[in-house]
This record gives structure tokens, sequence and C-alpha cells, in this order.
């Protein structure tokens, strides 16, 4: 039986894509583009590996002053989903608008324009229509599955900006407590006294703004998107920002041990993190062993500071855009690429299907449209995370339904006013622009309730029924099964079943592990419930079999 990739009926009122109002950006202040049709900028922010751990989202331990900000100004979706829980996957599937079953790309191994199809990008439509397209830091997943160029030229107007300290990223940095410089997990450093005295995210916000300078002197709309690499392991991260979560005051996960019930392929045995020399050191026993309790509060801690980290850097960013009169006239979009797990399941890292994997901060800034009233004098006006009082709230404009990433590239081109996506046909292999996502322009403009649930999907492959040291990052051959997952406004389903890497093709037939969590009893997906005799015919309808 061949893999529905997502086309079967049941599924396709996922594709349904909202037209789009000609006056939907009228009335805005816009720069010009050949032929005279005014378009607003668009300043995309790319966050690695950020859960929804932040003040705006209801986290009462992370100080995250200047995203909650950008939050109280912006429509927020509380229950975003990455298609796939890995940085090239899930980028490649949301740049182009399709999902990981389209552009085949699981892993970091395959560049989808010679992989499956050449499929048009987010940014390469905006420089098709006149825009100025930069990519400054991690945008796509440098290497193969970008085709060692960020996908350069098609996506953008000049070649992508890397910072030159990224490259001591995994290097040994990291000042250990002998003295010595070691690769490990956590890493807070002395800014002063690492390599070329700054770090990746410091380097990308300084050339951001730089871009974001020249291109206004020109007078020319510009897409800039811009990847921050933090919280991503190894968290190096500025000293200083331990101060605001003393080791003392950090909790374990609530859920720090592995569910008898969890089906053995849905285990991700965080390989990446045992390879830093400070994880290596514990003897961890492979798979299952766990991280002892005071190390995982250095994790958890390092993440933390990481965040607030980024959000300072964030602040800076968006500083600089009010500073230079763009507030006005700059849609401003924050996502992350996916989750990742604090010890939740006793797991580590992403590599899953669970919430804490897939679900990711989604917010979207746009002038005269999420702010209620002309935008107010201090908009943007950055936040000392070091000398806050209260911790953000989530914002009074919320999106609770379920949502996924694969829409940013629909929304996003409706927001600037540009020409609707095709919906994708099937198969769309041979089709260059098209798109897979749902537009979430009915949140912006209308009621959200249809007759339609709001359902987002994700898959991760696995190698074996059993954890293995490839599970987490298998290599497209490796593949043998996998999970297919979907969550609506009330559970989360996943089946796991055999996969053929050759023909991309899944045999539902061939079952190897079902989940089934409920979220109103069981929000941490703690309890897998799944009875065959009582929910097979909830998963019968996720595929229409």
């Amino acid at each position: 039986m061949r893999s529905p990739d997502y086309y079967i009926p049941g599924l396709l009122f996922l594709l349904y894509i909202s037209p789009v109002t000609d006056g939907l950006a009228a009335g805005r202040q816009q720069k010009s583009v050949p032929g005279g049709v005014s378009r607003m900028n668009v300043l995309l922010i790319i966050v690695d590996d950020l859960r929804t751990s932040l003040g705006c989202y209801g986290d009462n331990i992370v100080k995250s002053p200047n995203i909650d900000q950008l939050a109280s100004y912006s429509i927020q979706f509380t229950n975003a989903y990455a298609q796939q829980a890995v940085c090239a996957p899930s980028r490649v599937s949301f740049l182009t608008g399709r999902r990981p079953t389209t552009t085949r790309v699981f892993d970091f191994n395959s560049y989808w324009r010679d992989h499956a199809g050449n499929f048009s990008t987010l940014p390469q439509y905006f420089k098709e229509h006149g825009y100025a397209t930069m990519s400054v830091g991690k945008v796509f997943h440098p290497g193969i599955s970008s085709n060692h160029s960020d996908d350069y030229p098609y996506s953008w107007s000049i070649r992508p900006y890397h910072p030159s300290s990224e490259k001591y990223e995994n290097t040994k940095t990291c000042k250990g407590k002998d003295g010595e410089l070691h690769a490990n997990l956590v890493c807070p450093v002395d800014v002063s006294e690492v390599p070329e005295g700054t770090l990746p995210d410091m380097q990308s916000t300084e050339e951001s703004i730089r871009l974001i300078k020249t291109v206004k002197q020109q007078n020319s709309p510009f897409f800039l998107a811009v990847g921050y690499h933090k919280p991503h392991i190894p968290f190096r991260f500025p000293k200083e920002f331990l101060k605001l979560y003393p080791v003392e005051n950090i909790s374990l996960a609530p859920d720090p041990e592995i569910p008898k019930n969890l089906p053995s392929v849905a285990y991700n045995p965080w390989t990446d993190i045992r390879k830093r020399e400070d994880v290596q050191a514990l003897n961890i026993s492979f798979p299952y062993g766990p991280i002892p309790p005071h190390f995982q509060r250095l994790i958890r801690q390092s993440y933390f500071a990481s965040v607030s980290y980024l959000d300072s850097q964030v602040g800076q960013l968006l500083s600089a855009v009010k500073n230079l009169g763009l507030a006005d006239d700059t849609i401003i979009v924050l996502a992350s690429d996916h989750g990742w797990s604090l010890g939740e399941h006793g797991e580590w890292a992403k590599y899953s299907n669970f919430d804490v994997a897939t679900r990711v901060p989604l917010l979207f800034y746009v002038p005269g449209m999420t702010t209620t009233r002309q935008t107010p004098e201090n908009i943007f006006t950055y936040i000392d995370p070091f000398n806050i009082e209260t911790l953000g709230k989530p914002s009074g404009n919320i999106k609770e339904d379920p949502v996924e990433l694969v829409s940013l590239f629909p929304t996003i081109v409706g927001l600037a006013g540009l020409p609707p996506l095709p919906l994708c046909p099937f198969p769309s292999f041979h089709i260059d622009l098209c798109t897979e996502g749902r537009s979430l322009l009915p949140y912006f403009t209308v009621s959200e309730k249809d007759n339609l649930e709001p359902i987002a999907y994700s898959t991760y492959p696995r190698p074996s029924d059993t954890p293995q040291l490839n599970s987490d990052l298998p290599d497209l051959e490796d593949i043998k099964i996998m999970g297919y997952s979907k969550r609506t406004r009330d559970y989360r389903l996943t089946l796991w079943v055999g996969y053929n890497p050759q023909t991309f093709e899944a045999d539902f037939t061939d079952i190897h592990a079902q989940e089934l969590y409920f979220d109103k009893t069981d929000p941490n997906q703690d309890y897998n419930v799944f009875n065959v005799s009582l929910h097979d015919d909830i998963a019968l309808k996720l595929f229409g079999l």
C-alpha cells in the first residue's frame, strides 16, 4: 500500500488555501517594487531548537522580555507544530511549503531540487516579486540539504551570511573545572576569551542590522531571514546569563521517567549529546541510562540561559527595526524549527513526535493588523533581562488551534499582499510553485471557527523498532519505519509503520506500534492509552483506510 503523502481524502482539508483579499495590505506605509505596487518588508526570525519555554507561552521560569514584547503586539499561535523534529527536514519543509513526504528530505544528505523536485522557496517567491532577499545565520541548514550554498542564487539576492565564529561552536572552547578547554555540552563562556572575542548570534545580529540599514538607504522592500543558533547545543553562551537561573532553583522535568507504556520505537536515545565530553564523563549506559539529577539541572539551567541570551539578541534586532523607522511597514515573524526535550519522558534533544519536540513558538507581527491602535512610540524598546521585575505573560491575541509550520509560506505571502499560491495537486513533484500548507490568514481577518477541524501532522523516521546508535538521525537508506503523527485539539495519535526508502512508500498494513495521548487528561503525553479494540477507528480515519 502506497504512502498517502497526506493527500488522502481525510487530510485534504489541510491544504485548503484561503482567498487573499485585495485590500489586505492596504493603508500601510510600504516600499515600492517595480511596477509601482507597494509592499511590506518582511523580517523572518528563525530560532534553532527553541521550544515554548518563553514567558509569553506561560513559562514562569524563563526570562524572555523582548520576545514577550513582540508577542504582545502579535498574533500568537500557542499550538504550532513542526513537520519533523530535526533541523534540515523542518526548514526545507516550511521554506518550500511542502511536507517531508514530498521534499523527501528526512536527513541532512539530500538536496530537494535534485532529490525530489525543483520546488520554489519562500524567499525565492519574494525575490521574484522585486524584493531584496537576504539570509543571515542558519536559515536553510548548511550542507548538502541546501546544496552547500543555502540555496543561493535561487532564494537570495546576495550570498547568505554565516558568522565567522560559527566554526568554533563544536571545538574545545569550554573551560572545565580542570582549567582546560573541552568540547562540552554545558559551555558558559567569557566572551572576551573566546576566539574572535564574539559569538555567532552576536555577529548575526550585527550583520542583520547592517543589511537593514543598507537596504533602507536603497528604498527597496526587503525580505530578511535571520537564523539564530541558540539554544541549539552546545549551550555556549555568555556566562553572565547563568545569574538569571541559580542552579539550586532549577527543577527537573515534571515527568523525567521513561513511560512504561512507551513503544521502544518512539524513544529518542539522545545520541548527539552523548558525544559531548562532559556527558561522556558521566558514563551513562545506552540507550536508557538516566542522566544524573545534578547534571539534568545543569542542562536545564544552560538551556534557559541560552534562551535569555537569544532573547537579548532578538531585542537588539527589533530595537534597530524601530530606531530605523521601519516598525510601521515591516511584517515580523518569529518561529522555531522544532522543540527540544529537557528530560521529559527521560529524553533529551528533539528526534521524536511528542509535543515537546514538535511544538514551537509562532508569532506574527503585522503593522496595522495585529496592533489595535497606531503603533506605540515605545514599541520594540530593548528590555534588559537582568532588570525586569515580572515575567512575561501570554498576550491577548492568542490562537489555540493546532497549526503547522508548513503554513508559513502561504501565510507570509498573503500578509505581504503577493499573489496567493496555488494548492498542490497530487502528485506535485513536477510543479515548481504550490503549497501543501493551509494559509493562516483567516486567523487574522475573520473568526477561525469553521467546519474543518484544525490538525497538525508530523513525521519521524527510525532505523529499527529498538533504539540504535543511529535512531535519532538515520540516513535515508537506513530508514525502516516511519512514525506518522496527528495532533488535534483533543489528542495526539501516532502510527509507526514499515517504510521503504527506495520507493518512498509506507506500508500501513505493517504496523509496528501505535500511540494515543488525550490532551485534557494527559497534557504531557505520559500515558499511551492506545487500545486496538477501542481506537482502531481513529487510526483508520487518520489515513482514510
